[in-house]
């Protein structure tokens, strides 16, 4: 989405004045696991009436009918203005990033229905309304340790992947994860909890019908992921997830690569954490023979009840003189001068903050990223400054 300069500042002149309104108000907001599931809100000291509003999106419940249980309103807003300085090109706009209504149904005290549905920004609303659905499944949980999940659901392979676009800490995703992993797709899944400490997940997945359920794609693309979890202990745990694939031309939902190997750790110490993923890409369905290496190394810590810090480092090491791609978000947009946007080796620092008025329910963001990629006369190296607001319910 293109804005004009003046259309720009006023959205900057807004946030930033949402920003302070925010800081100077004193609201107490309770502290949550990344991994915290949608329907478990976070407890709040709600001195302000409006964080009531995270408390009545449940529209039916009775525990003891025996077909619905609850039906519960879900979905997310992400929001945020970017400015990115580079020796490209330059660019600056808004993003309505997620704008994502849906339904979560719970029936026959075993089956959870989940339905969110990707809308498209503001002002392209008087376009088209819906850009594609998101999540649609069905979990059976059968008990505590044993649960099926059928529909399109996240490829949950990488650190950063597995973890929520609610809780994820910087505004976007490392590259290489955003590159190389599948966000949503069509398949089934099973999560098993063998003890304590070890838990598992195994998928199928294919490209039977596009991201819009409007038709059948079907190119023949299947995919498999193992997902093995380690409990170390109450603060940290690691996880080694292998995602294979075999995608054939054409198909839009499973990326070409063959072989996806993550190892990655979560460790939560209460005011300071830390997030770590060694990736290994291999078997580019397009360029053969091409190998990518990546790294990410993300600590963070909390400053006050409110506001948390993080800083991220990744990069990506490719054999292939165009192995690793720019962010498309929204790096690409950057580049105005024609030349390539692919390179060798890809570097980015990571550093932002933000301010947590009903835990992760409602928050404002604020980051800057550097990152440079080597591909000889086409290298880039820029400055990207974002600033937005998030919230689900």
């Amino acid at each position: 989405m293109k804005l004009t300069s003046k259309k720009f500042i006023k959205w900057m002149g807004c946030a930033s004045a949402l920003c302070m309104a925010l800081v100077v108000g004193e609201v107490r907001a309770g502290e949550e696991n990344l991994e915290a599931v949608a329907e478990e809100g976070v407890s709040s000291d709600k001195s302000w009436s409006y964080l009531e509003l995270w408390d009545h999106t449940t529209l039916y419940e009775n525990e003891d009918n025996p077909v619905i249980q609850k039906i519960k309103v879900i979905g997310r807003y992400h929001g945020q203005s970017y400015i990115i300085d580079s020796n490209r090109g330059s660019v600056t706009g808004w993003d309505d990033r997620r704008l994502r209504p849906g339904l979560a149904v719970s029936f026959f005290n075993q089956f959870r229905l989940v339905a969110e549905v990707n809308l498209n920004g503001f002002e392209d609303f008087d376009s088209q309304y819906i850009k594609g659905w998101d999540n649609v499944y069905v979990d059976w949980t059968i008990n505590d340790d044993l649960k099926f999940r059928i529909g399109r659901q996240k490829s949950n392979t990488s650190r950063e992947r597995f973890t929520s676009s609610r809780f994820v800490l910087p505004f976007n995703r490392s590259r290489l994860v955003l590159q190389s992993t599948v966000d949503k797709v069509l398949g089934a899944s099973v999560y098993y909890n063998i003890s304590d400490k070890i838990t598992v997940q195994t998928g199928i997945y294919s490209d039977l019908l596009d991201g819009k359920f409007a038709r059948f794609e079907n190119s023949g693309s299947v995919a498999a992921l193992m997902k093995l979890g380690y409990k170390a202990n109450e603060e940290t745990q690691y996880y080694l997830d292998y995602w294979w694939s075999d995608r054939k031309e054409g198909s839009k939902e499973i990326r070409p690569y063959r072989h996806v190997l993550s190892l990655n750790s979560k460790s939560d110490w209460g005011k300071r954490g830390l997030i770590t993923d060694l990736m290994y890409v291999s078997g580019n369905s397009v360029r053969e023979g091409e190998e990518t290496l990546g790294v990410v190394f993300m600590p963070w810590v909390r400053l006050t009840p409110k506001i948390r810090g993080v800083f991220r480092y990744h990069m990506a090491l490719s054999n292939s003189e165009v192995g690793v791609d720019l962010q498309p978000r929204y790096e690409t947009l950057a580049v105005t001068d024609g030349g390539g946007r692919a390179g060798k080796w890809y570097n980015s620092f990571y550093t932002g903050i933000d301010y947590q008025l009903n835990g992760e329910k409602l928050k404002v963001m604020a980051g800057i990223e550097y990152s440079n990629m080597s591909q000889g006369k086409n290298d880039y190296s820029g400055w990207t400054q974002f600033l937005g607001i998030r919230t689900w319910w």
